[in-house]
């Protein structure tokens, strides 16, 4: 049976179709144009415009989650399920109030789960904002932090000075910038990688000690953050994985 799974996030709506375990189609696209019928259309390939099964997926703004649920349903003719905390998704949640923690960072971890079971993980999901969270062998999930994403960064410099630039980021050739906008380029990449190094230094000795961890990079901007070497290994579509897992095991249940 084939499986359409989507992620609302602040940037993208992030998607994939399987077929069983197997990733056969990926996508990406700007969300506030893709949550409407016409972007909807152009944005899923054709390719996953075939039969479907089953639908489920995640959701980061929750005014576009009525509007994409009524797509899929007039699209592909199944309705989907939403992931929320408080469904069957087999992780206990660490936080005190587990209705706050992001569903995409619950996805991640049921993602992280199915690739590494019985391992302790911290998932790096580099995006609109860049978050870390920790994920414990036995399926607790116990929580992170949450910090401004790379492309954050140079509006918030921007709007908040008198004499910043505005900069179209890149990554620099050298964390020593010669001019205001090689400044701030070294700022963003190096900082953020500095960040999110010591966010997971942290993390690891105090959720897992010296026990083994599995630093997994993810998010439309993990590739760009590779070369700091912040994550062993890099899963580009593990949220994908992660609501994949959850419809196989609702379907299950059904």
């Amino acid at each position: 049976m084939r499986t359409l799974v989507l992620c609302i996030g602040n940037t993208s709506l992030f998607g994939g179709v399987f077929s069983g375990r197997r990733l056969m189609v990926r996508f990406r696209a700007p969300v506030r144009e893709a949550a409407t019928a016409r972007g909807f259309t152009r944005h899923v390939p054709a390719r996953a415009r075939g039969r479907i099964g089953q639908a489920v997926f995640c959701s980061v703004v929750p005014s576009l989650t009525p509007k994409v649920s009524r797509l899929v349903q007039r699209t592909f003719g199944v309705a989907p399920r939403l992931l929320t905390t408080d469904s069957p998704h087999g992780l206990a949640i660490g936080y005190d109030r587990p209705k706050e923690l992001g569903t995409d960072r619950l996805a991640a971890a049921l993602g992280a789960r199915a690739l590494f079971p019985g391992q302790n993980v911290i998932v790096v999901d580099c995006g609109t904002t860049t978050t870390v969270t920790a994920l414990r062998g036995d399926g607790t999930l116990l929580g992170g932090a949450i910090l401004p994403g790379l492309p954050l960064w140079p509006s918030m410099l921007s709007t908040s000075t008198a004499q910043l630039p505005l900069v179209r980021w890149r990554r620099p050739r050298t964390a020593l910038g010669r001019s205001p906008h090689e400044a701030i380029e070294s700022g963003i990449y190096f900082g953020q990688g500095g960040a999110v190094r010591e966010l997971v230094q942290r993390i690891r000795a105090e959720a897992f000690g010296r026990v083994r961890t599995v630093i997994v990079g993810t998010g439309g901007n993990a590739s760009r953050l590779r070369p700091q070497n912040l994550f062993a290994i890099h899963s580009p579509e593990l949220i994908l994985i992660g609501l994949n897992a959850f419809a196989q095991m609702t379907s299950l249940h059904d």
